[in-house]
């Protein structure tokens, strides 16, 4: 017997694989100015959910917060990134630990796992799908930290963690909708240090090594 779903249901499920879909782009992404436009792709589905969730339970903070991470996330910071990019040329190739088969392999595993883990849940029915939403929030965290690892540039590895933040924000406002505004808020600052803190670095590997390549700290370890 096949489940109906409601308007809330279908959007959000259609908002979590569009999410996943992105996520896996990249993997097959191989320029650093590619990067940045996956997520600031991925940021405006972000901000479409936050706009979705704050219609359906009647919350105007989340309307409010959905403009900011649209405005913040979707526009101003993909824009810095083009910036700092130029600044070691966006069209130049990032370095891959293994090939983009294999690594679309490892994250459809680590997919199949946060589905697996999901339905192991507890979680109640509600408006909207829980244990989807809560699978393409654990699948962005964990393909999201295994894009940083394939990626030895701090660009990409800026974006893959910026990534990751979009999963729990994600999963922030569809599971628990109801969480104040501050959350979000605080989530957004904590976006603006990463990549202030990650920002430094780029420019200090620049202007030492014309490069960002993140390689050169191997020589520090003992």
């Amino acid at each position: 017997m096949l489940h109906q779903l409601t308007v809330p249901q279908a959007f959000a499920g259609t908002i979590a694989m569009l999410l996943l879909i992105v996520q896996l782009a990249l993997f097959r992404s191989v320029v650093v100015a590619e990067f940045i436009r996956v997520y600031a792709l991925q940021s405006w589905l972000v901000a479409a959910i936050c706009f979705g969730v704050g219609v359906t339970e009647g919350a105007f903070d989340l309307i409010v917060l959905a403009f900011v991470t649209l405005l913040f996330k979707g526009i101003l910071l993909p824009r810095y990134m083009q910036g700092l990019a130029r600044g070691i040329s966006a069209r130049i190739e990032l370095p891959a630990r293994i090939n983009v088969l294999l690594s679309l392999v490892l994250a459809g595993a680590l997919i199949g796992l946060s589905i697996l883990t999901s339905i192991q849940l507890p979680l109640h029915h509600g408006a909207f799908l829980p244990r989807a939403d809560l699978a393409a929030a654990l699948a962005m965290v964990f393909t999201g930290f295994l894009v940083a690892i394939l990626r030895p540039n701090a660009l990409a590895q800026v974006v893959a963690f910026l990534t990751l933040e979009n999963g729990l924000f994600f999963g922030t406002i569809t599971l628990a909708p109801g969480l104040p505004f501050v959350i979000g808020i605080l989530l957004l600052i904590d976006v603006l240090v990463a990549v202030v803190v990650f920002a430094v670095l780029v420019r200090a590997l620049i202007g030492q090594h014309s490069a960002a390549s993140v390689s050169v700290f191997e020589s520090l370890r003992g």
